[in-house]
């Protein structure tokens, strides 16, 4: 399986730009590993992105949550060395659920994905 696979690094490069209760940015930029067979960045690569900084925000509120359902539009594609800015915004800090949402921008500032995470929060950062 090994062989047939090759490994997507999603935080091989990355920058925390930002990291607010409840806001979270992260900065990397578009390596090779992370494309598709087009030659765009992977949609995977994309949604994984999004999902790790969803968690990081949750952590950013004082809960440790995993992913209870996600959506996620792509709007543009991302392309090998683009710089993405990886913004998480919690819309929603309840005891048990959190609504994140993220976005991708390139370095022009476009748009390339927009979701929307509910957070299952599973315990405090602090136990």
């Amino acid at each position: 399986m090994e062989d047939k696979l090759h490994e997507i690094r999603v935080f091989e490069n990355f920058q925390e730009e930002l990291f607010e209760t409840g806001h979270v940015i992260v900065t990397t930029k578009v390596v090779e590993k992370s494309l598709n067979y087009f030659g765009n960045a992977h949609g995977g690569y994309l949604f994984t992105l999004c999902d790790q900084v969803a968690g990081l925000v949750a952590i950013s509120t004082g809960d440790y949550a995993v992913t209870l359902q996600s959506n996620i539009n792509y709007l543009k594609a991302g392309h090998l060395s683009d710089q993405l800015k990886i913004e998480g915004l919690c819309v929603h800090n309840g005891k048990t659920t959190k609504v994140v949402e993220v976005v991708i921008t390139n370095q022009e500032e476009k748009i390339l994905t927009r979701a929307t995470f509910t957070m299952y929060v599973t315990g405090s950062v602090e136990e």
